[in-house]
């Protein structure tokens, strides 16, 4: 996720639409390159840039519609909703399960558009 020991006073968003505004909370808040938040701002693919970490809602109706979707690991994937200073909230999409993760941790991450 990165940016560890720092609030990020925005990202606390966690319902459906609250992913985008979260990510530029965090690109704002947090200047370190290659973060989860990072990765999904800066993405270009398909003639898209309007990429964004999804928020732990939005993360989840993914892992609900994992398989019309396709193409996710077994795997926790990072969303763009702070617990607190040390930890942002990860989905299981072995379980569909949500916890908090360490930000100092490496996950896996899905960039999403708002349509």
């Amino acid at each position: 996720w990165g940016c560890n020991e720092t609030l990020i006073s925005g990202a606390f968003g966690t319902g459906i639409t609250t992913g985008s505004q979260n990510t530029i909370d965090i690109e704002e808040e947090c200047t370190t390159t290659g973060t989860a938040a990072d990765i999904c701002a800066n993405l270009t693919l398909g003639g898209y840039s309007d990429w964004f970490l999804p928020s732990k809602d939005e993360i989840r109706e993914m892992y609900l519609n994992r398989t019309a979707i396709g193409g996710f690991a077994n795997n926790s994937y990072w969303s763009s909703s702070q617990f607190d200073i040390n930890y942002a909230l990860m989905v299981e999409f072995n379980k569909g399960s949500n916890f908090e993760n360490s930000k100092s941790n490496y996950g896996y991450v899905r960039a999403v558009r708002a349509f």
